[in-house]
C-alpha cells in the first residue's frame, strides 16, 4: 500500500490551514482510496477525524520516520515558505524537503501560495531548499515567478487553493446558523471575519461599518455576524469588535472547517468583510461576494484572480472602508456573477493539483 505524507501549518485550529488538509485527505482518498494517509500534526483528535496516521511535527525522530515510511511526501497548502513571520518556516519545512531528497522521496507542494520572502536570511535558506521539490503548483501567478526564481528547474505550475476541492452540504447551513443566534431570522447578514494584527485598528472597521449601515435604509439595514477563524487567537479582538458594532450583531461559536463553509454559503449572508485569506476563499466556494482587507499580498493577489474589491490595510481610513463596503454592497449581484464563474475554474484547477501529485506514486 503507497503511503503520502502531508505536512503543513496544521492542528492548531486556524479554518484555513484546516480547510486545507481536510480537501486534501478527501480529494487524495477519491482518486486513490487504496493510498494510507498520513501528517505531522500534534493533534490526535483532529488526525482521528480525518483517518490519518500523526506524527508529531516537533519530534526531530518522528519526522524522519514519517519522512522514511512513506512513498510520497505533499507539502500542503497555505504560505509556508515565507518570512512575513520569521525565518524559522523555511527552514522547518525547506529542512523536510531536504530530507525527503536526501531519503528519495519524491516531493510535491501543494497549490500553495509562496512568499514574500525579503530577508538575506530568508533568502539564503530557501536558495539551497527549494530546488530540492520535485514538482510543485501555485495558487496564483505572483507567487509561480517567485518560486521559479529560487529554483528556476523545478517542473512548477499555476493551480488554485485546495479549499476549494472541500464539499458543502447546503442542509446543514441553516443548523450551523442557528448556532449563531442571531436575533432576526429574516433579515440578510454581513459577515465580518478579523484577526490580531500589527497596524489593525479595530475602532476603525467598527466606525466603518458603522457610518456605512447609517446610509442604509432601516428596511435595508442587516444583521452583522463576526465570525472567529482561529478561535483562541481572535476570540478577544473579535467581542472587542462586536461591542463596537451598532448594528444586531452576534459572533459565530468555534466551528470546524466544513461548518465555516457550511455557515458562509447561508442564502442570508450577502456580504463578507474579511482579512482573513480563506474567508474569501471559502466564501468564494460558496458563491459569496467579498470585501477583502489586504494586510499581506496574498489577500490581495487572491481577490484580483477571483474578481472581488479590496483595500489595503497601510492608510485605510474608516471613510474610504466604509465607500468600499457601499460600493460592494451595491454591486453585489454582479460581483457574484463573477465569483460563481471564477470559483468554479478555481476549482477545476485545484482537482489538477491532486492528479499531477497522485503521478509521483508511479
Amino acid at each position: 500500500m503507497s503511503k503520502v505524507l502531508l505536512f503543513g501549518y496544521f492542528g492548531f485550529g486556524n479554518i484555513g490551514d484546516e480547510a486545507i488538509l481536510e480537501a486534501e485527505v478527501l480529494a487524495l482518498r477519491s482518486h486513490r482510496p487504496d493510498i494510507e494517509l498520513a501528517a505531522l500534526i500534534d493533534n490526535k483528535e483532529r488526525a482521528a477525524e480525518l483517518g490519518i496516521k500523526p506524527y508529531k511535527r516537533k519530534s526531530i525522530w518522528q519526522v524522519y520516520q514519517a519522512v522514511k515510511e512513506a512513498n510520497l511526501v505533499i507539502s500542503g497548502g497555505g504560505g509556508l515558505f515565507q518570512d512575513s513571520t520569521g525565518p524559522a518556516s523555511i527552514m522547518y519545512y525547506g529542512s523536510i524537503l531536504a530530507l525527503a531528497c536526501i531519503l528519495n522521496k519524491p516531493t510535491f507542494i501543494f497549490s500553495q501560495g509562496f512568499g514574500p520572502i525579503k530577508t538575506d536570511l530568508g533568502k539564503m535558506l530557501a536558495s539551497p531548499l527549494l530546488p530540492l521539490t520535485t514538482k510543485a503548483t501555485f495558487r496564483d501567478e505572483l507567487s509561480l515567478q517567485e518560486f521559479k526564481s529560487f529554483a528556476p528547474g523545478v517542473e512548477a505550475s499555476l493551480s488554485a487553493d485546495p479549499a476549494f476541492l472541500l464539499p458543502r452540504n447546503v442542509e446543514e447551513s441553516e443548523g450551523i446558523l442557528q448556532k449563531c443566534h442571531l436575533a432576526d431570522p429574516q433579515k440578510k447578514i454581513v459577515v465580518l471575519v478579523v484577526r490580531n494584527w500589527f497596524g489593525l485598528d479595530i475602532a476603525l472597521q467598527a466606525e466603518a461599518v458603522n457610518k456605512w449601515a447609517s446610509s442604509l435604509s432601516e428596511e435595508e439595514k442587516p444583521q452583522v455576524l463576526i465570525v472567529p477563524f482561529q478561535y483562541w487567537f481572535d476570540e478577544g479582538i473579535c467581542k472587542r469588535l462586536q461591542s463596537l458594532i451598532k448594528l444586531p450583531c452576534s459572533m459565530a461559536p468555534q466551528l470546524n472547517a466544513r461548518e465555516m463553509l457550511n455557515l458562509l454559503g447561508h442564502e442570508r449572508i450577502e456580504l463578507i468583510l474579511s482579512m482573513r485569506l480563506h474567508a474569501l476563499i471559502l466564501g468564494a466556494s460558496a458563491g459569496k461576494v467579498s470585501l477583502g482587507i489586504s494586510y499581506d499580498p496574498k489577500v490581495e493577489r487572491f481577490c484580483n484572480l477571483c474578481g472581488l474589491p479590496f483595500v489595503p490595510l497601510e492608510g485605510l481610513t474608516a471613510e474610504r472602508l466604509a465607500e468600499a463596503l457601499q460600493s460592494a454592497w451595491q454591486k453585489r449581484e454582479e460581483l457574484k456573477m463573477k465569483v460563481i464563474e471564477n470559483a468554479g475554474e478555481l476549482r477545476h484547477k485545484a482537482e489538477e493539483s491532486v492528479n499531477l501529485a497522485l503521478e509521483l506514486l508511479s
